[in-house]
């Protein structure tokens, strides 16, 4: 089932500028860090992290033998099998604390879904609902007034960055002491989060909420008109620099008077040029332990090159700038047949829904791919992967009875039920026959704006169980195709999930600074030889400093794994 988050699909975002580690690929840079040192923990090391267990198999699933490739769902059992047998709860009232992005729910009093959620969960819950726009700071002035509700939503890596400082100093459980290991074989629905997504949502090594896991292979991918390419000349897909240029060229052509292949600088710079020069993701780490930003390598300055090469031969549409940060604007383009290429999330193009579905609603004979990127000398290029989460449910340490946080812990494990479950369709669709019916093995939400006002769960229930594109024959099984060829170009960011203070105060000046000085190369306003002037400028305006910061966390996070053992 598509995210319910987007993010640009290219690896060129804040995170990736700033030089810091993130929970979601695209967001903004990371929140405070705690009083000790970078990557330190003031929480027990020798505490293990959960255990993953692999999806369940069902009729029609297709498991990927690649380890972090989620599974592809061909059909859902009807009407779903059970995977709580017993509720949750024991009584009485449970607060929350989350996030909503669009208007607010109906009023809980008159809402048959929240009644049949209390009804299966075995308590009364009653969330506090705010929207995304105010969700940083309401989060902060709720934690800092230490009446926190019992299951609290935290973005640490992006809206609820600023809260992030609270997160190390006890205010919520680290996990690890009740589901760490098999301990979360209690929970099964939480054993089969993925283990990524339990590594990757670590603060200073602790676990401080269940992660809202996502698939890793979010971005990285590009989409594209093959029947453009096809008429200039390039049916296949390109497999080296050579061919790529050709083949923009072929898209060019194919597209005819106007049109562009290219629409943003994260394509051109991003895919074009990093990910086919296979630069590092963010940072490459040495073998001596030390660290070396993306931009002072010479892959970066190679691609810089060639991007400012395709901004000279006319493939990119000379609105770029302003396209960047828009992409319902660079999505227009390629529906309208402006540009031949766009960018969002893999499982974004699939579906009736997907972009490629839209762009066969305006132009019924196009033809549409994913191209990943190849390698300038062949091969794959790199693929930048996500962190795999994009939130988490926390539970504040105020809650002192053991008891109570584990009927929390399995409040949770029932919110987190997988695709297929009975659980599934109450907590993402609401209640059959009212909220909806299943069609063809399908469910299929009510038409009506009031009921479908009734969605309250938003965050508390968004954890990803796969690729599933209802009424459509092979969407999910060539998605998944995809994601697997995806895996096999990750390389991983050496300081995901660790914090720099600097990276915190300085990170938005020097986002700024390179952006600036990118875009400016490749365009032609300034000669390629600006790069050594960037670079000086990054290293004393702060990045040596987060480059420190930095490589003092991986050193004490590896000590720390010396002494247990785990990683």
């Amino acid at each position: 089932m598509s995210s319910e988050h987007s993010s640009s699909g290219i690896p060129l975002s804040r995170r990736h500028v700033l030089g810091i580690g993130a929970g979601v690929a695209g967001s903004a840079l990371l929140g405070a860090c705690s009083s000790g040192p970078a990557g330190s923990s003031s929480a027990d090391s020798k505490l293990p992290l959960p255990d993953s267990l692999p999806a369940k198999k069902l009729p029609g699933t297709h498991l990927s033998p690649l380890p972090g490739v989620a599974a592809a769902y061909e059909k859902l059992p009807v009407p779903g099998y059970v995977s709580v047998p017993k509720k949750p709860g024991s009584g009485g009232k449970v607060t929350a604390f989350t996030i909503t992005y669009g208007p607010p729910p109906m009023p809980l009093k008159d809402n048959v879904w929240h009644q049949a959620i209390n009804k299966a969960l075995g308590v009364d819950l009653e969330p506090t609902i705010v929207p995304s726009e105010n969700f940083g700071e309401k989060l902060v002035t709720t934690i800092a007034s230490g009446q926190i509700p019992d299951l609290t939503t935290n973005e640490p890596s992006y809206r609820g960055r600023a809260a992030r400082k609270f997160l190390p100093q006890g205010v919520f459980w680290d996990l690890r002491e009740l589901i760490g290991g098999d301990k979360v074989k209690q929970y099964p629905n939480l054993a089969r989060v993925p283990d990524y997504a339990w590594k990757n949502s670590r603060i200073d090594g602790a676990i401080y909420g269940v992660p809202n896991f996502r698939n890793q292979e979010i971005g990285g991918t590009i989409g594209f008109r093959q029947d453009w390419a096809a008429k200039g000349g390039m049916p296949d897909k390109p497999k080296n620099l050579d061919e790529l240029f050709a083949w923009l060229k072929a898209i060019k052509a194919g597209g005819g008077k106007n049109s562009y292949p290219l629409a943003t600088i994260d394509q051109t710079f991003s895919f074009c040029g990093l990910q086919t020069y296979k630069a590092p993701n963010n940072w490459k780490l040495n073998k001596d332990g030390s660290l070396t930003k993306d931009l002072e390598t010479d892959e970066y300055e190679k691609a810089l090159v060639f991007a400012n090469k395709l901004w000279k031969a006319g493939l990119v549409h000379p609105d770029v700038i302003t396209l960047t940060p828009n992409p319902a604007q660079y999505q227009g383009y390629f529906f309208s047949g402006r540009v031949g290429i766009t960018n969002t999330n893999i499982d974004g193009y699939f579906g009736t829904t997907g972009l490629f579905a839209q762009l066969l609603q305006q132009q019924p004979n196009a033809k549409a791919d994913v191209l990943i990127p190849p390698g300038w000398n062949g091969g794959l290029g790199m693929i930048g992967p996500d962190l795999g989460f994009y939130g988490m449910l926390s539970i504040p340490t105020s809650v002192k009875d053991k008891g109570r946080v584990a009927e929390l812990l399995r409040i949770i494990d029932f919110l987190a039920a997988p695709l297929g479950s009975k659980e599934y369709y109450l907590t993402h669709y609401g209640v059959e026959g009212h909220n909806y019916e299943f069609k063809n093995g399908v469910p299929v939400s009510s038409t009506d704006t009031k009921i479908q006002s009734e969605n309250f769960l938003s965050f508390l229930a968004s954890f990803n169980s796969g690729f599933f594109f209802p009424n459509t024959k092979n969407d999910a099984m060539i998605c998944q195709g995809y994601a697997e060829q995806m895996s096999k170009a990750f390389v991983a960011d050496p300081t995901a999930s660790l914090d720099s203070p600097t990276s915190f105060s300085k990170g938005d000046a020097l986002a700024q600074t390179i952006q600036d000085y990118t875009q400016a190369i490749i365009t032609g306003r300034k000669p390629v030889s600006a790069l050594s002037e960037l670079r000086q400028r990054w290293k004393s305006g702060g990045g040596d400093q987060i480059r420190k910061e930095l490589e003092e966390a991986i050193t004490a996070e590896k000590t720390a794994e010396t002494k247990t053992g785990h990683k």
